[in-house]
């Protein structure tokens, strides 16, 4: 019988950050921001869309969302048609009105992947008409309480991580790349036995474990290949081909195995239905985007105002953070306000763009 699974939820201001939990351990996360309304398509929502344009060359329609930040992508099949959801192929033109369902959201500079559900409906502008805010894994509660925030962020902080440590000792290296994710086993100080071999063998089997939860925790995909400490015997390379099989048994997303090569490597290919973390809340030179510590800066203030009920809070932020908020078209501040009242201040001094001080007046 598998262990009982919990949910986290922390409806902040801006984003509701989602975990899914098992023995105190978070196996599953989902950040859904506001910002993300009108412009990024997410997996499961229901669209009508117009046929902008029909590329046989790319095998593919691309369709307009109504979106202002990306389009749709339609697979065509091989005769130039596409296969309208589990039934027959249709044939598509410039300007016609589909019904599509997003089932892979925009990754690595690639459009959304869509499927299609229905045709005949020109004549209605492109719209989402139904928004998926219930997770298949994770389920909706009310607003996450202090402690339960600090648990979110502190997941959510380790699994932005280069490193991830191992139960028992060693860590994972985790790099996401534009072709593939690298995943790199070392025993650090993790103490065994005298017998190298077995030493290795429970090393990689905790790695495997380790690295199927850290791959579904950081919604990679694509390619990915975890190279294991070296091991001579095949007995034990058939165990760990059999651990890595076992450790994604409970994914929900689709895997296919490919092997353990002479040189230790394994690697695998995880479907990629949603934007992995570190796209989401990084940018591309890595560091946190403006929005993300922009979002961090309002759990600040409002960890601050619970502390000093009463006391004015004044926070500081990079300028470009600042700048951010200025623009930002989130009513944050109606909802800050009505949050912990009008005792607050937002203002930007020079410094890391990661730098937040809230502090009491």
């Amino acid at each position: 019988m598998s262990e009982p699974l919990e949910t986290w939820v922390d409806a902040a201001i801006g984003e509701t950050r989602e975990a899914l939990v098992r023995n105190g351990r978070a196996i599953a996360l989902r950040i859904a921001r506001a910002s993300d309304d009108g412009r990024r398509a997410r997996w499961g929502e229901l669209y009508v869309a117009r046929v902008r344009e029909v590329d046989r060359r790319r095998r593919g329609v691309f369709l307009d969302l109504g979106l202002r930040d990306e389009h749709g992508f339609l697979p065509l099949g091989e005769d130039g048609r596409v296969r309208r959801a589990g039934k027959e192929r249709v044939p598509l033109s410039e300007g016609a009105g589909v019904v599509v369902t997003v089932t892979r959201e925009a990754a690595r500079g690639k459009n959304p992947i869509v499927e299609l559900q229905e045709t005949g409906h020109d004549g209605e502008a492109p719209h989402r008409i139904a928004r998926h805010d219930v997770d298949d894994e994770l389920v909706l509660a009310k607003p996450a309480d202090a402690q339960l925030r600090v648990k979110l962020d502190n997941t959510i902080e380790d699994a932005l991580s280069r490193i991830a440590p191992l139960p028992g000792g060693g860590v994972l290296s985790i790099e996401p790349t534009s072709a593939l994710v690298a995943i790199d086993v070392d025993a650090g100080g993790r103490q065994g036995t005298g017998d190298p071999e077995r030493f290795a063998l429970d090393l990689n089997i905790a790695a495997a474990h380790e690295a199927a939860r850290q791959i579904r925790l950081r919604n990679l995909g694509g390619l990915i290949a975890i190279d294991f400490v070296s091991m001579h015997a095949k007995s034990h390379q058939k165990q760990l081909e059999e651990a890595v099989r076992a450790a994604f048994a409970d994914d929900p997303w689709s895997v296919q195995f490919g092997g353990l090569s002479r040189f230790g490597v394994f690697d695998l290919a995880r479907a990629q239905l949603r934007r992995p973390l570190h796209e989401q809340l990084r940018d591309i030179d890595g560091r946190l985007s403006a929005e993300t510590v922009a979002l961090m800066a309002f759990r600040a203030i409002e960890r601050e105002a619970r502390a000093q009920t009463g006391r004015q809070i004044a926070c500081t932020v990079s300028p470009d953070v600042k700048a951010w908020l200025d623009a930002a078209e989130i009513d944050w501040r109606t909802e800050l306000s009505n949050r912990i009242g009008m005792r607050w201040t937002l203002e930007s001094a020079p410094g890391p763009r990661d730098r937040i001080d809230a502090r009491a007046l």
